[in-house]
């Protein structure tokens, strides 16, 4: 495990291509493929469902998402995707 600090822009590129729940302030959450950002933290997702409260309310196949409403973004990673970044 590397303990160099890491900035947000490392992270994006770390998670660009890859699913990530966004949630946002009204407790909505979307999950999908983060196929682009802008520098307001506007992003796009692809292959993306909406859940409120665990349950899921609809699927979209791409769906742009307000800079200024995101709460959080994370994503999941297996220990070989790890792995590999720290390479």
């Amino acid at each position: 495990m590397s303990h160099e600090k890491r900035t947000s822009a490392d992270f994006f590129k770390q998670v660009f291509g890859r699913t990530v729940n966004v949630k946002l302030h009204n407790r909505t959450e979307y999950i999908g493929v983060l196929a682009a950002l802008d520098g307001n933290m506007n992003l796009v997702l692809e292959q993306c469902e909406e859940y409120l409260e665990q349950k899921l309310i609809n699927k979209y196949g791409q769906i742009l998402l307000r800079g200024n409403n995101v709460l959080y973004i994370s994503a999941k990673f297996n220990q070989k995707q790890q792995q590999e970044e720290e390479i």
